[in-house]
């Protein structure tokens, strides 16, 4: 719903059926971090650790200013790319968009910029549809190892509790 609404308003020359991806891939993701974190923390520090999570996961490691430093370090770039969603949900929309709106920035600030982007979202060698596939697999790989973890979770703590 929210996403539909976000449309309507910014109504983005983007076909609603490319633009919703990114947003169905993070939201099973993100649910992913929260099944994980429920099934492994006590209930009443639940929704502190799972905003911490959150934070870091997705506002501090996907941020694309950091990105760049992330990506010069290999291990680092693995590290950020097996935890943060929104270094994967902002490639893929930043390659839809890019791919629809094709922007041609004539301030030199927004030129650097985009080419910053370029450089952290558009592997070389690969067409956009790749890009958007590595993206999509990212997220739903993570999506099933972070559901997984939970199952294990559920089944190896709390066992003094379990019927």
């Amino acid at each position: 719903l929210f996403t539909s609404i976000y449309y309507l308003i910014r109504q983005p020359f983007i076909p609603y059926w490319e633009f919703i991806i990114p947003f169905l891939f993070t939201s099973y993701a993100a649910s992913g971090w929260g099944y994980l974190v429920s099934t492994v923390v006590p209930p009443q520090h639940g929704p502190f650790i799972v905003s911490l999570v959150s934070f870091i996961i997705c506002g501090l490691l996907g941020n694309p200013a950091t990105l760049a430093n992330f990506f010069e370090i290999p291990v680092m770039k693995l590290c950020v790319s097996l935890v943060s969603i929104t270094r994967w949900a902002v490639q893929m929309s930043f390659v839809i968009g890019n791919n629809y709106l094709r922007p041609e920035p004539t301030d030199l600030r927004d030129k650097v910029m985009l080419d910053m982007y370029k450089k952290i979202y558009m592997q070389e060698g690969t067409t956009e549809s790749q890009d958007i596939g590595h993206s999509c697999l990212a997220l739903f790989g993570m999506g099933l190892a972070l559901r997984f973890f939970s199952y294990l979770g559920l089944r190896f703590m709390n066992r003094s509790k379990q019927v």
